[in-house]
């Protein structure tokens, strides 16, 4: 065979692995409802998803008074209301707590 027709098999099955093991990486919430990469990939097959999309589905979360002590994550006092959702919340990754890249704060982001 030719180098091309080689080079051109290893990168369809290259991306085939690829897309098979983040589909495998959706979320059990989001799993349980039924939702495949359609659901959120809208515009084009793997672009990231706006934060538009996640309020399709989802509701930005009421002000909380307390988080024990930390100060309400959805409500920054360094950013208002204004950071991506993705900042904190992944779908194909873990998730983590944006606030801690300065602060030192205990809770778990889903």
């Amino acid at each position: 065979m030719n180098t091309q027709l080689i080079l051109t098999l290893l990168t369809t099955a290259v991306l085939c692995f690829t897309h098979t093991a983040v589909a495998k990486t959706i979320k059990p919430h989001h799993q349980d409802a039924n939702l495949n990469c359609n659901s959120c990939h809208v515009s084009k097959p793997f672009e990231a998803a706006p934060m538009e999309q996640c309020l399709t589905c989802h509701e930005l979360p009421q002000k909380k008074e307390d988080y024990h002590g930390a100060p309400d994550k959805h409500d920054s006092p360094h950013y208002g209301t204004q950071l991506e959702c993705e900042n904190c919340h992944a779908e194909h990754k873990t998730s983590e707590n944006y606030c801690n890249n300065c602060h030192e704060f205990d809770f778990k982001v889903p």
